[in-house]
């Protein structure tokens, strides 16, 4: 797809966005046949919808990158299946570089026409690379996305929160390699401030490696985590003197020793991070695994400095989107979406359909140089 520079001033985007728009009707298939505005009533689940009602735009866009965000915005409302929405409010909150599009159901109640309090959502980051991850593990050192499917071209990656579509118009990788070193450095600065903020450290914050480890765990496998917190203790209390913890080793110390007992290679090693299970296998603080256990881990990476060039900071150079679509727990993978059109299904739905519009996605994706 060929990449074009993001206009350096308003009259050159708002012209742009003219050329995109009219490109877009130009190219795009007659609309399908629409049922005629009305303000009919329909009954679902003991909640009465307006399918038919002519819906509005709304647009509530300010900061730093509202022109972009305003582009974005004008490009998808001009999609013929919600120019003019029927049946849904169209919502575009967009602030400083972060723009939801919501699409919100018409109900009728108490003799007037509301539109639902939530419905689906698409979001767009604008030059935000923590965006492409999940939780961090430590600082900005995270577990290493992993592709999942592709979006007109660019990438859908998978982190530990939900799937992510990645747009950038660079060659560069998405993301640099964090060794052995740089981690646990940065795990050792954390566990420094944490001990200046909270003097005395106690019997909780001496293992809180572990203690997040287990809580990330509960969340995901409770059989897995009720394990893990069991022979959590049995180590607590291996390496403790008494009851109340008062001896047991620091962390700090822990992670210290882990540092210097490796080798200048290893040192230099990509960081596999397999949290609890390492800590368990290895009875670390640090969560890695060896070099050879990797297949049994996650890669810790960054996100590379080469995606957003400092000097080009008015230009659009990488676009992250996220989806909320139906009530699976599919909700990130608009792709699958399988829940019907009727009631507040019908939002849901146009959701679904302009995830797979591809001439509406490319006028976006030509933003992004």
């Amino acid at each position: 797809m060929k990449q074009t520079s993001f206009c350096r001033s308003a009259v050159l985007i708002k012209s742009a966005t003219v050329i995109l728009l009219l490109l877009l009707r130009s190219n795009t298939a007659p609309a399908q046949q629409r049922h005629p505005f009305s303000e009919k009533t329909v009954d679902v689940k003991d909640r009465t919808f307006l399918p038919f009602t002519k819906g509005e735009v709304v647009r509530k866009i300010s900061g730093t990158q509202k022109s972009v965000l305003d582009q974005i915005c004008s490009i998808i409302t001009a999609w013929d299946s919600i120019a003019p929405p029927q049946g849904i409010k169209v919502l575009c909150s967009g602030f400083e570089n972060s723009l939801d599009i919501y699409f919100l159901p018409y109900l009728f109640e108490d003799g007037i026409r509301v539109a639902s309090e939530g419905g689906p959502v698409v979001s767009v980051y604008v030059n935000d690379p923590l965006r492409m991850f999940g939780h961090p593990v430590v600082s900005d050192i995270f577990l290493c996305p992993q592709k999942a499917a592709d979006f007109n071209g660019f990438p859908i990656c998978r982190n530990d929160r939900q799937e992510v579509t990645i747009v950038s118009g660079k060659k560069n990788p998405l993301f640099v390699p964090v060794s052995q070193e740089e981690y646990l450095k940065a795990l050792i600065a954390e566990e420094e401030k944490a001990n200046e903020t909270n003097s005395g450290s106690d019997y909780q914050s001496t293992f809180r490696e572990m203690e997040k480890a287990y809580q990330q765990l509960l969340k995901t496998d409770k059989e897995a985590a009720n394990e893990f917190k069991q022979q959590m203790d049995e180590f607590k209390a291996e390496v403790g003197k008494s009851g109340n913890g008062a001896n047991i080793i620091d962390p700090i110390a822990l992670l210290k020793k882990e540092l210097s007992g490796l080798t200048t290679d290893e040192r230099n090693r990509q960081a596999w991070y397999a949290g609890a299970s390492a800590m368990e296998a290895y009875h670390n603080a640090s969560g890695l695994v060896s070099y050879e256990d990797r297949e049994n881990a996650d890669a810790l990476v960054r996100p590379n400095p080469a995606l957003i060039e400092s000097s080009s900071k008015d230009q659009v150079q990488l676009l992250v989107i996220c989806w909320s679509v139906g009530e699976s727990a599919d909700s990130d993978k608009p792709r699958l979406y399988n829940e019907g059109r009727a009631g507040f299904h019908l939002a849901h739905y146009l959701m679904s359909k302009l995830y797979l519009d591809q001439k509406i996605w490319a006028a976006i994706f030509q933003t992004c140089n």
